[in-house]
Protein backbone atom coordinates (compact mmCIF):
# COMPACT_ATOMS: atom_id res chain seq x y z
CA UNK A 1 0.00 0.00 0.00
CA UNK A 2 2.94 2.14 0.52
CA UNK A 3 4.37 1.35 -2.69
CA UNK A 4 0.88 2.52 -4.23
CA UNK A 5 1.09 6.11 -2.71
CA UNK A 6 4.18 6.75 -3.44
CA UNK A 7 3.62 5.87 -7.27
CA UNK A 8 0.66 8.08 -7.28
CA UNK A 9 2.33 10.77 -5.15
CA UNK A 10 5.04 10.66 -8.66
CA UNK A 11 2.13 10.82 -11.00
CA UNK A 12 0.70 13.65 -9.39
CA UNK A 13 4.02 15.47 -9.50
CA UNK A 14 4.26 14.31 -12.76
CA UNK A 15 0.90 15.72 -14.56
CA UNK A 16 2.84 19.36 -13.38
CA UNK A 17 5.17 18.84 -16.30
CA UNK A 18 3.76 20.25 -19.57
CA UNK A 19 5.99 17.49 -21.38
CA UNK A 20 4.42 14.33 -19.92
CA UNK A 21 1.26 16.13 -19.49
CA UNK A 22 0.53 17.02 -23.41
CA UNK A 23 1.65 13.20 -23.86
CA UNK A 24 -1.40 12.16 -21.41
CA UNK A 25 -3.77 14.39 -23.40
CA UNK A 26 -2.83 13.45 -27.02
CA UNK A 27 -4.94 9.93 -26.91
CA UNK A 28 -7.67 11.48 -25.96
CA UNK A 29 -8.34 13.76 -29.27
CA UNK A 30 -7.80 10.32 -31.06
CA UNK A 31 -9.36 7.44 -29.07
CA UNK A 32 -11.97 9.67 -26.54
CA UNK A 33 -13.58 11.17 -30.14
CA UNK A 34 -13.21 7.58 -31.17
CA UNK A 35 -15.30 6.14 -28.51
CA UNK A 36 -17.50 8.29 -28.03
CA UNK A 37 -18.42 7.96 -32.13
CA UNK A 38 -18.45 4.21 -31.70
CA UNK A 39 -21.26 4.64 -29.02
CA UNK A 40 -23.45 7.28 -30.87
CA UNK A 41 -23.63 4.63 -33.75
CA UNK A 42 -24.19 1.81 -31.62
CA UNK A 43 -26.94 4.04 -29.26
CA UNK A 44 -28.64 5.32 -32.50
CA UNK A 45 -29.40 2.00 -33.67
CA UNK A 46 -30.34 0.87 -30.07
CA UNK A 47 -33.18 4.23 -30.35
CA UNK A 48 -31.63 5.23 -26.82
CA UNK A 49 -31.54 9.31 -26.84
CA UNK A 50 -30.02 9.04 -23.03
CA UNK A 51 -26.90 7.25 -24.28
CA UNK A 52 -26.94 9.20 -27.11
CA UNK A 53 -26.24 12.33 -25.57
CA UNK A 54 -23.91 10.43 -22.84
CA UNK A 55 -21.73 9.30 -26.38
CA UNK A 56 -21.66 13.29 -27.56
CA UNK A 57 -20.74 14.24 -24.32
CA UNK A 58 -17.50 12.16 -24.70
CA UNK A 59 -16.91 13.65 -28.02
CA UNK A 60 -17.67 17.42 -26.83
CA UNK A 61 -14.99 16.29 -23.82
CA UNK A 62 -12.14 14.79 -26.02
CA UNK A 63 -12.89 17.30 -28.60
CA UNK A 64 -11.88 20.30 -25.97
CA UNK A 65 -8.89 18.26 -24.74
CA UNK A 66 -6.90 20.08 -27.71
CA UNK A 67 -6.82 23.33 -25.70
CA UNK A 68 -4.95 22.21 -22.85
CA UNK A 69 -3.22 20.18 -25.30
CA UNK A 70 -1.63 22.67 -27.28
CA UNK A 71 -0.33 24.86 -24.33
CA UNK A 72 0.95 22.02 -22.64
CA UNK A 73 2.59 21.45 -26.18
CA UNK A 74 3.96 25.00 -26.38
CA UNK A 75 5.29 24.61 -23.13
CA UNK A 76 7.73 21.46 -23.46
CA UNK A 77 8.14 22.28 -27.10
CA UNK A 78 11.08 24.55 -26.22
CA UNK A 79 13.03 21.79 -24.18
CA UNK A 80 12.67 19.21 -26.55
CA UNK A 81 13.78 21.76 -29.44
CA UNK A 82 16.97 22.35 -27.68
CA UNK A 83 17.54 18.06 -26.63
CA UNK A 84 17.33 17.34 -30.46
CA UNK A 85 18.86 20.03 -31.45
CA UNK A 86 22.37 18.89 -30.94
CA UNK A 87 21.69 15.49 -31.40
CA UNK A 88 19.38 15.40 -34.57
CA UNK A 89 18.33 19.04 -35.77
CA UNK A 90 15.75 17.48 -38.17
CA UNK A 91 13.74 16.36 -35.41
CA UNK A 92 13.72 19.16 -33.61
CA UNK A 93 12.77 20.51 -37.28
CA UNK A 94 9.91 17.89 -37.54
CA UNK A 95 8.33 18.40 -33.95
CA UNK A 96 8.24 22.25 -34.69
CA UNK A 97 6.43 21.61 -37.94
CA UNK A 98 4.25 19.15 -36.50
CA UNK A 99 3.50 22.00 -33.40
CA UNK A 100 2.84 24.67 -36.28
CA UNK A 101 0.08 21.75 -38.09
CA UNK A 102 -1.79 21.22 -34.89
CA UNK A 103 -2.06 24.95 -34.26
CA UNK A 104 -3.32 25.65 -37.40
CA UNK A 105 -5.88 22.73 -36.97
CA UNK A 106 -7.09 23.08 -33.65
CA UNK A 107 -10.94 24.70 -35.53
CA UNK A 108 -11.38 20.83 -35.98
CA UNK A 109 -11.52 19.73 -32.89
CA UNK A 110 -13.28 22.96 -31.72
CA UNK A 111 -16.05 23.09 -34.48
CA UNK A 112 -16.56 19.27 -33.56
CA UNK A 113 -16.95 20.06 -29.97
CA UNK A 114 -19.50 23.32 -31.28
CA UNK A 115 -21.53 20.92 -33.31
CA UNK A 116 -21.51 17.60 -30.82
CA UNK A 117 -22.47 20.24 -28.21
CA UNK A 118 -25.50 21.49 -30.05
CA UNK A 119 -26.59 18.43 -31.24
CA UNK A 120 -27.18 17.68 -27.30
CA UNK A 121 -29.07 20.78 -26.45
CA UNK A 122 -31.33 19.98 -29.82
CA UNK A 123 -31.58 16.38 -29.10
CA UNK A 124 -30.22 14.09 -31.73
CA UNK A 125 -33.44 12.47 -31.64
CA UNK A 126 -35.75 15.13 -31.81
CA UNK A 127 -36.56 16.25 -35.06
CA UNK A 128 -34.44 16.91 -38.30
CA UNK A 129 -32.36 19.41 -37.31
CA UNK A 130 -31.04 17.12 -34.25
CA UNK A 131 -30.40 14.00 -36.49
CA UNK A 132 -28.10 16.24 -39.08
CA UNK A 133 -26.10 17.62 -36.00
CA UNK A 134 -25.75 14.30 -35.46
CA UNK A 135 -24.87 12.98 -38.75
CA UNK A 136 -21.96 16.14 -38.98
CA UNK A 137 -20.52 15.12 -35.45
CA UNK A 138 -20.33 11.76 -36.73
CA UNK A 139 -18.48 13.21 -40.36
CA UNK A 140 -15.92 15.44 -37.64
CA UNK A 141 -15.50 12.95 -35.28
CA UNK A 142 -14.11 10.79 -38.34
CA UNK A 143 -12.23 13.57 -39.61
CA UNK A 144 -10.53 14.35 -36.45
CA UNK A 145 -10.12 10.80 -35.56
CA UNK A 146 -8.16 9.89 -39.23
CA UNK A 147 -5.94 13.62 -38.49
CA UNK A 148 -4.60 12.68 -35.04
CA UNK A 149 -4.00 9.54 -35.86
CA UNK A 150 -1.98 11.25 -39.01
CA UNK A 151 -0.18 13.24 -36.07
CA UNK A 152 0.88 10.91 -34.09
CA UNK A 153 2.32 9.34 -36.48
CA UNK A 154 4.26 12.37 -37.73
CA UNK A 155 5.27 12.72 -33.82
CA UNK A 156 6.66 9.02 -33.80
CA UNK A 157 8.87 9.97 -36.43
CA UNK A 158 10.50 12.65 -35.21
CA UNK A 159 10.80 10.93 -31.61
CA UNK A 160 11.79 7.07 -31.99
CA UNK A 161 14.46 6.87 -34.11
CA UNK A 162 13.81 2.60 -34.39
CA UNK A 163 10.74 3.00 -36.94
CA UNK A 164 11.48 2.20 -40.36
CA UNK A 165 10.78 5.34 -42.38
CA UNK A 166 13.90 6.44 -40.68
CA UNK A 167 17.15 6.48 -40.84
CA UNK A 168 19.15 3.08 -39.32
CA UNK A 169 21.70 4.81 -36.60
CA UNK A 170 24.48 2.94 -37.48
CA UNK A 171 25.35 2.95 -41.04
CA UNK A 172 27.61 0.62 -41.93
CA UNK A 173 26.67 -2.80 -41.33
CA UNK A 174 28.97 -5.25 -38.80
CA UNK A 175 28.82 -8.63 -40.20
CA UNK A 176 30.64 -11.54 -38.48
CA UNK A 177 34.10 -12.84 -39.57
CA UNK A 178 34.52 -16.10 -41.70
CA UNK A 179 35.37 -18.84 -39.11
CA UNK A 180 38.94 -19.78 -41.31
CA UNK A 181 39.73 -16.17 -41.26
CA UNK A 182 38.64 -16.11 -37.63
CA UNK A 183 41.27 -18.61 -36.85
CA UNK A 184 43.76 -17.25 -39.12
CA UNK A 185 43.44 -14.07 -37.30
CA UNK A 186 43.91 -15.49 -33.67
CA UNK A 187 46.99 -17.50 -35.00
CA UNK A 188 48.87 -14.27 -36.29
CA UNK A 189 47.97 -12.11 -33.69
CA UNK A 190 48.71 -14.92 -31.24
CA UNK A 191 52.01 -14.33 -29.23
CA UNK A 192 54.46 -16.90 -28.74
CA UNK A 193 54.38 -18.27 -25.08
CA UNK A 194 57.29 -17.54 -23.37
CA UNK A 195 58.07 -21.25 -21.63
CA UNK A 196 59.49 -20.91 -17.89
CA UNK A 197 62.83 -21.18 -17.14
CA UNK A 198 63.81 -24.26 -15.11
CA UNK A 199 65.50 -23.30 -11.68
CA UNK A 200 68.50 -24.75 -11.13
CA UNK A 201 69.58 -25.61 -7.33
CA UNK A 202 71.95 -23.58 -6.05
CA UNK A 203 75.47 -24.83 -5.97
CA UNK A 204 76.76 -25.21 -2.48
CA UNK A 205 79.94 -23.04 -1.77
CA UNK A 206 82.26 -25.95 -1.24
CA UNK A 207 82.24 -28.57 -3.65
CA UNK A 208 82.98 -32.10 -2.82
CA UNK A 209 85.92 -33.23 -4.87
CA UNK A 210 85.33 -36.89 -6.65
CA UNK A 211 88.04 -38.58 -7.46
CA UNK A 212 88.41 -41.89 -9.07
CA UNK A 213 88.55 -45.31 -7.82
CA UNK A 214 92.68 -46.97 -7.22
CA UNK A 215 93.49 -50.68 -6.42
CA UNK A 216 93.99 -50.07 -2.83
CA UNK A 217 96.53 -52.19 -1.14
CA UNK A 218 95.59 -55.15 0.37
Amino acid sequence: MKEFFEQLEKMTAAFQDPEYLFLVLEPLMVWGVLFGLIGLVVTYFLKNEKLQVVSLIVIIVSALTVVPYLQARGSAQERIESVYKVSDPSRAKGFHTNTLDRREHRWLYLALAGIAGAAVLVGPRRNRLGFGLAVGSVAFSLYAINYGLWMQYQDSLAYHANLKQNEAPVKDKIRAQPVEEEKKTETVSAKPVSQPKKETPPESATRREVRPLTAGTQ
